[in-house]
């Protein structure tokens, strides 16, 4: 499977687990000059940013281990972004 095939997949499975727990997926591959946010979640008065990291095993590390200081400066501006645009609508 190609990587972006996997990606795909990756985040379909995180989806659908989210879903489980209750929450709306909003929105999927949240595209900005800012970066990217892979999901979207709501559940209740929470909204969820989520990067999905796909890994077969934690033998190199927790998935967590691989979003490094930059990229999470990223998520952030652009969940920053996303909710400045959306605000209103979340009420």
């Amino acid at each position: 499977m190609d990587r972006q095939k996997l990606g795909r997949a990756g985040e379909e499975y995180a989806a659908k687990y989210l879903r489980k727990l209750g929450c709306i997926i909003l929105e999927r591959n949240f595209r900005c000059r800012l970066g990217e946010i892979d999901l979207i979640a709501r559940k209740g008065d929470y909204v969820v940013f989520v990067e999905v990291k796909l890994r077969k095993d934690d033998s190199h590390g927790a998935a967590r281990e691989f979003v490094p200081r930059t990229k999470q400066q990223k998520l952030l501006a652009a969940a920053g972004l996303w909710l400045s645009q959306t605000q209103t609508s979340l009420q």
